[in-house]
């Protein structure tokens, strides 16, 4: 089982070092961050700039304004076959504090983790003293649960779940879900559903929210950052078919936080009114992820194709040990990455950021081949 030694995820760790040697002039391409290298569209920034001259900068709605909510449910109702409405919805300041206030709010002792998986959710396990029960998939199983695995589901409180996957870029499997859910309601089991992906699907591969199940012991967490490039402007969302639920977690945020800046939530409104926005950056991730994953495998690099998402996460050739490369790769290569072990017990893989400009992937691609040259 893989233990944080600090409630620092690895992939801060190597971000914090990479930032300290660009300090000291030394030039660093940024790829274990998932912060796009796009820019936010003007309509977005004009939308924001418009409501803060026009005075939404005081307290607002901890659950966020009712028009956002409104048009989260309308997409989420259009989009997933769901009959949400403003209740249904609460606005977070990011998908963070979505994440961590859903462990605070819904107090289990028992988390079943679905591996390999973001970070975070180690350090706040962590940090909430929970017990983590691994339920891990492989590599040679395309990064899909086996029914074996998912029994382990069946000793928790809680089952915690990104899908689309960060970092493999994977989608559950509909029977999956299906077996997932059933272990749900037969032992009152709550999920926490990370979809934060699901917009960013470029594969013909059916997906399937666990919303769209209507068990009352859902939470599923969404948001602004990837599929809109609006990393900064912290905003995302939790959703659940309990109105209850939602009822508590923002009473629990209101005290905790208060919400999410009015003006902001006035740009991820506009956000809304412009799909083609998520359509663009859809295609340009979907180019350079292509684009990273074949020139990787020509490297040696060997991987499940990502079907959605801004990451890949492949294993590392000629066996070299994940975290050593990693390390080589940022002091020899100038390149910064994630190593497997921040996802869980993945010493032999890392995880490329996709998310940016051709050019710089392609002096990424010439580091890393020169780093693997030159490794003891």
């Amino acid at each position: 089982m893989y233990i944080l030694d600090s409630t620092e995820p690895p992939h801060y760790r190597i971000s914090r070092i990479a930032r300290e040697l660009e300090s000291k002039g030394i030039d660093i391409i940024h790829m274990e961050i998932g912060d796009p290298e796009l820019d936010v569209d003007r309509r977005i920034i004009d939308a924001m700039y418009r409501a803060a001259l026009e005075g939404y900068t005081h307290y607002g709605y901890s659950k966020g304004i009712p028009g956002l909510r409104r048009s989260i449910a309308n997409y989420l109702n259009d989009k997933l076959g769901l009959d949400l409405d403003e209740d249904n919805i609460c606005l977070t300041p990011g998908g963070k504090v979505a994440i961590y206030l859903a462990l605070r709010l819904l107090n289990k002792r028992r988390i079943g983790i679905l591996e390999p998986i973001w970070g975070l959710y180690y350090s706040f396990s962590k940090v909430l003293n929970l017990d983590i029960i691994n339920v891990r998939t492989e590599f040679e199983d395309g990064w899909l649960p086996k029914d074996d695995a998912l029994k382990r589901f069946e000793d928790v409180d809680l089952i915690s779940i990104v899908n689309p996957s960060n970092p493999t870029g994977t989608i559950l499997s509909i029977d999956t879900q299906d077996k997932i859910v059933e272990i749900a309601m037969d032992n009152d089991i709550y999920i926490l559903a990370d979809e934060i992906y699901f917009d960013l699907i470029y594969r013909d591969i059916k997906f399937k929210s666990f919303l769209e199940y209507g068990y009352e012991n859902t939470l599923s967490i969404f948001s602004f950052s990837k599929n809109y490039a609006m990393t900064g402007f912290r905003v995302g969302f939790v959703v659940s078919t309990n109105k209850e639920l939602i009822d508590r977690f923002s009473k629990y945020m209101r005290l905790v936080i208060g919400g999410v800046p009015p003006f902001i939530q006035f740009a991820a409104l506009e956000a809304l009114k412009n799909r083609d926005i998520v359509d663009n950056n859809r295609r340009f991730y979907r180019e350079q992820t292509r684009y990273l994953s074949g020139e990787l495998k020509k490297l040696g690099f060997d991987m499940v194709e990502p079907s959605a998402g801004i990451y890949i996460f492949p294993k590392v050739p000629n066996g070299i040990d994940g975290v050593k490369f990693t390390e080589k790769l940022l002091t020899i290569g100038r390149v910064a990455v994630s190593p497997g072990t921040g996802f869980g017990d993945y010493p032999e893989f890392i995880r490329f950021t996709t998310a940016l400009k051709r050019d710089k992937l392609a002096t990424a691609i010439e580091r890393i081949r020169y780093t693997l040259e030159n490794m003891d």
